[in-house]
């Protein structure tokens, strides 16, 4: 008899879990209304190699996944700049941007490398750039500019601490980040932060 109580309260909570009904919730930022969105490559500061490329194109796959709007990208800071005479970013620029590459609002995003601790291996080879264990503080910030007048439309920030095993360390002590070294724990930390940062972007399910 109890078994036989046991599966008809088994199957009414399965009968309650098929009756529940959701709604889906629109994105927070919908960037649908826009034609086109430049993306201007990650700017990196305390660091050298590819993390600025890296991190640059998890970013842009993040936004591309969360919603179908075309991506410009646009290059390094530097060069994009350079290519309106300027020397820093401002409403003016924005303005410009928005002229010369035809998009109507475009991202900037910055990375920030701090706290590096690195673990020399005594036992490998001396070199001009050792690779070493090191824990580090990354720091990742990026921002929606508008193309029409400058504001700011969009901005989100993550910060975590990371462990890689092959770090190089320039004679200046100033590390090194390459893709070319396929270290899964940096690619995997990157695509945390941006899916994260990201999440503004994406729509949502909501319990009725």
């Amino acid at each position: 008899m109890k078994k036989i109580h046991l599966v008809w309260i088994l199957a009414l909570f399965a009968v309650a879990g098929c009756t529940t009904k959701y709604t889906i919730v629109p994105p927070a930022v919908d960037l649908t209304g826009y034609e086109t969105v430049g993306l201007v490559t990650f700017k990196v500061e305390n660091a050298k190699g590819d993390l600025d490329s890296m991190a640059t194109q998890l970013f842009l796959q993040e936004v591309t996944a969360a919603q179908r709007v075309p991506v410009v990208e646009l290059g390094p800071a530097g060069e994009v700049l350079a290519g309106i005479g300027k020397t820093a970013f401002n409403r003016e620029v924005a303005l410009a941007i928005g002229e010369k590459h035809g998009v109507e609002a475009f991202f900037l995003g910055e990375i920030k490398i701090s706290k590096v601790k690195p673990q020399v291996d005594l036992l490998a080879p001396l070199s001009k750039a050792l690779f070493v264990r090191a824990k580090f503080d990354i720091a990742v910030t990026a921002r929606l500019v508008s193309a029409a007048n400058g504001a700011t439309l969009w901005t989100q920030s993550s910060v975590r601490e990371g462990t890689v095993g092959a770090l190089g360390m320039g004679a200046d002590g100033v590390p090194t980040f390459g893709m070319q070294d396929k270290n899964e724990a940096m690619n995997n930390l990157l695509r945390e932060m941006m899916f994260r940062m990201t999440w503004e972007f994406r729509p949502s399910r909501r319990r009725l």
